[in-house]
């Protein structure tokens, strides 16, 4: 197979746009890469299911990369290959082979109720808003906060050609040039979380960010200025943005709303998980000799080794 990565960006691009134009449900199934003569597929879904990894908040932007998405196919494929040889060689009768593609399964299907669980708790909107603003009440102390800054950046990572410098300073020169900044962030910058937000950091205090980027921000005075220079530190080049800043004191508990939304609907979600699992755990019937004699089966291989 002619590797993934060594096809032309145009090629690639065509494949994937051929892909999206067809109806939503045969999207998840037309194949984007096919090999073995025809015997092996990747599809939408298949590259969908592989992404899961990727923290949520910045799946998106990973995916919105051409090369991200051809890297992971090339994988699903090369995995997908390797599993068929398997097949083939009979290797899925092996006991200890065929106990862990058991565990493998169950591991997914556990997981997976373990999700509708936490999907089945539902709190209303007013009643997750009521019990977050119980505990921004509760405990003022938790929401003070020094003096914070917002900033907006991309980032153009060092790159193995030496050009990130060059690309950059392009960058920069098109968004002096008009280019909407937001949009950038999210086409080109390197940092996936806060290129998914247009390159909103949020708000941070002094001594959260490194120091070049921070001295940088400090010098910055009036909201939506852009630095005109590029700023430079070991995660490569930044493109930086005041969006603002705001004294010391409690913060506003729109400002944290959101967060103490999540943790409510969270600890609701892992009290469900968990009382499933407890009650589980109360029907089992644990063979408590069975497991020492195994364990003291074990002691002695051990001691045996030299």
């Amino acid at each position: 197979m002619v590797s993934i990565r060594s096809r032309s960006l145009a090629a690639t691009t065509l494949v994937m746009l051929a892909a999206l134009a067809l109806p939503a449900a045969a999207q998840s199934s037309a194949p984007l890469v096919t090999g073995e003569n025809g015997a092996i597929v990747v599809t939408r879904a298949d590259i969908e299911a592989a992404m899961e990894r990727v923290p949520e908040a910045s799946r998106a932007a990973v995916m919105a990369r051409i090369d991200n998405l051809s890297r992971q196919a090339e994988q699903v494929y090369i995995r997908r290959v390797l599993a068929a040889d398997a097949l083939k060689s009979g290797l899925d009768k092996n006991p200890e082979v065929a106990a862990a593609l058991a565990q493998a399964r169950e591991r997914i299907l556990s997981d997976a109720q373990l999700g509708a669980i936490q999907q089945s708790v539902k709190l209303s909107d007013e009643t997750l808003a009521a019990y977050a603003r119980d505990v921004y009440r509760s405990n003022p102390k938790r929401f003070e906060a020094p003096a914070q800054t917002r900033a907006r950046h991309i980032l153009i990572g060092h790159s193995a050609d030496g050009k990130a410098k060059e690309r950059a300073a392009d960058l920069l020169a098109k968004i002096k040039g008009g280019l909407p900044f937001e949009d950038a962030a999210r086409k080109f910058s390197g940092d996936y979380a806060s290129a998914a937000k247009g390159g909103d950091l949020g708000w941070f205090s002094a001594g959260t960010m490194v120091k070049p980027f921070e001295d940088a921000v400090g010098k910055l005075t009036k909201p939506g200025e852009i630095d005109p220079n590029l700023v430079e530190t070991q995660f490569g080049f930044h493109i930086i943005q005041l969006v603002n800043r705001r004294e010391a004191g409690i913060q506003p508990f729109e400002d944290v709303r959101e967060t103490l939304e999540n943790e409510v609907r969270a600890k609701a979600q892992n009290e469900a998980r968990q009382t499933r699992v407890e009650a589980i755990s109360r029907g089992a019937k644990v063979d408590v000799p069975g497991l020492e004699a195994m364990a003291a089966e074990y002691a002695k291989k051990t001691a045996a080794k030299p």
